[in-house]
Formats: structure tokens, sequence, C-alpha cells
């Protein structure tokens, strides 16, 4: 069985393809709700985050690939809680802020990276060709159809 590769490896391969075409027909093989959820946050400007902007102070997971205690793939859904105007607006800052933390622990350094990038808005230009544009185009219904710049 082939491993799954973790969201920052699947970015990365999709930045080192030569064509748009390439790009696009790799996002779709290797699409998941995680990695839809890191390039919706990411790139949707409609959607705001109640994380304070920058890193958190956070212990890095320096374990190989495949050795970190979690992966994006089963932390994602906890960026619910995260989003203005949604369910986390009722948890105390702080506990919020320490939800945050724990999952930048959990997964792989460069995973959490990653997370941050998305929550700061900066995942424009972190992949070599890796753009709203390209990423609305291999997953069409992904953002409104008002905010496909």
């Amino acid at each position: 069985m082939a491993k799954r590769l973790l969201i920052h490896e699947v970015l990365t391969e999709a930045s080192k393809l030569k064509t748009k075409a390439e790009r696009i027909k790799w996002l779709r093989s290797k699409s998941s709700l995680p990695l839809r959820d890191i390039i919706k946050g990411g790139f949707d400007e409609n959607i705001k985050f109640n994380i304070p902007a920058g890193a958190p102070p956070y212990k890095k997971d320096d374990a190989p690939i495949g050795h970190q205690p979690s992966t994006l793939y089963a932390q994602t859904r906890k960026f619910k809680y995260f989003v203005k105007g949604g369910i986390g607006d009722r948890i105390e800052p702080a506990r919020r802020e320490s939800m945050f933390i724990n999952i930048l622990e959990s997964v792989h350094e460069d995973d959490a990276e990653l997370v941050i990038a998305m929550k700061d808005k900066k995942l424009k230009g972190k992949y070599k060709g890796i753009t709203k544009a390209l990423v609305a185009e291999a997953f069409p219904t992904l953002f409104p159809e008002t905010d496909q710049t």
C-alpha cells in the first residue's frame, strides 16, 4: 500500500511540476478534505481566523515523516474552532489558542508551518505555481463564483 503524502508534500510536489495542466492533474489526483481546507483557508479572503497573527510559541515535532503523532488528515476537522463567526467564537481565546498549538505540535513541522501560513493568508508564493487561480481551476467549487480572482 502506498503511503499517503502529507499535505505539504502534495503542495511541494505540485510546485515542482512544469506546467499548469500537470499541477492541476496532480492536485486533483491527491484531492482530500484536508488539502482543500488548507487551500480554501489560505486563499479565501472571506475566511478570517480568530487566532493571533504569526507563529505562536510551540514545540516543533522533529520526528521523521511518518513518525509524527498525527497528521492534518486527522486534525483539519478542528479548524472550525479557529474561524471567526463560527463555533470557536464561544471558546475562551486562551483555550482556542491552546487547541491551535496542540495541532501544530502534533503534526510534522512542515505541515505546522503550512497551517500557520494558511491562517495568516500567506500561501501565495509559498509554493511555486500554486495560486488561487490554479486551485480554483483544479477545484471549481472551492471558492464562491464571485471570488475567483
